[in-house]
């Protein structure tokens, strides 16, 4: 729905000789950007499920689907992050390969109408560029997709009017065919989902081979404290008979920076 195929098939038939084709089937009904539907589940779960409708719909036991959140950085609150998930299903091996990329270039901003300014909001928002929706800010209903000022002052006053509170919400329009900043994230996504593909496990010879978790405990190097949590090395595994083995090394000591007795 959201024209994905083609941010993501070159790097396929690049890597994998895959030819991808777009199947056309309501995947808004598992969650909506615009807040319409809520998503249920995980970005994994739902990325799953988008999968398997492909298969049911077309009969193909291959299907690739994605599927991003964009919102606050877990680890720097201020700052957005696109989150974006993308697996590979493989019925007649049984398999579910997927990866995941996380970026901080994403435009998302949102205002209201409030908002006395909105020509500086615009700017920042890369209008027209990037899309936005409007939508009352007591009420239901949204205007999509909007790309020019004569459509975007008509769903301001017409969202204005449904709201109970005569306020309409200006926000970017986060889906895939509306947003470039995304869909540069969307590819990335798939260079690492080909890549992965292109792994093939050394116990069982199925493609998937790639990071599964990590080692986790680390010393610092300042104070000698043991951390629990810090990352020390790679677990790389197979996602069909579970074969593992030890990847890179990430850390062997702590940066004092980041231990919670030399830095609280």
């Amino acid at each position: 729905m959201h024209e994905k195929g083609k941010l993501v098939k070159d790097h396929f038939m690049n890597f994998l000789q895959i030819k991808v084709e777009e199947v056309h089937v309501d995947t808004d009904s598992l969650g909506t950007f615009s807040g319409e539907i809520e998503r249920v589940g995980t970005r994994l779960d739902t990325v799953i499920q988008k999968a398997r409708l492909g298969i049911q719909t077309t009969g193909n036991p291959y299907a690739i689907a994605s599927e991003g959140s964009i919102g606050p950085d877990p680890l720097l609150v201020f700052i957005n992050a696109n989150i974006e998930t993308m697996v590979f299903v493989d019925e007649e091996l049984g398999i579910q390969v997927h990866e995941t990329f996380k970026s901080n270039e994403i435009t998302a901003f949102a205002t209201t109408t409030l908002n006395k300014d909105l020509g500086v909001f615009l700017q920042k928002a890369d209008f027209p560029n990037h899309a936005v929706i409007v939508k009352p800010q007591k009420g239901v209903g949204a205007h999509k997709g909007i790309r020019d000022l004569r459509s975007l002052e008509k769903a301001i006053r017409e969202s204005q009017d449904q709201s109970a509170d005569g306020e309409a919400i200006i926000e970017s329009d986060l889906r895939a065919m509306c947003s470039p900043s995304r869909q540069k994230n969307i590819t990335a996504t798939a260079l690492k989902l080909v890549h992965r593909l292109s792994s093939i496990c050394p116990e069982c010879e199925i493609p998937g081979w790639g990071l599964k978790s990590y080692v986790r405990g680390v010393e610092c190097s300042e104070c000698g404290q043991f951390s629990d949590e810090a990352i020390k090395q790679e677990v790389m595994g197979c996602v069909k008979c579970e074969f593992t083995q030890l990847g890179s090394v990430i850390n062997l000591t702590l940066n004092p920076s980041r231990c919670m007795s030399c830095n609280p």
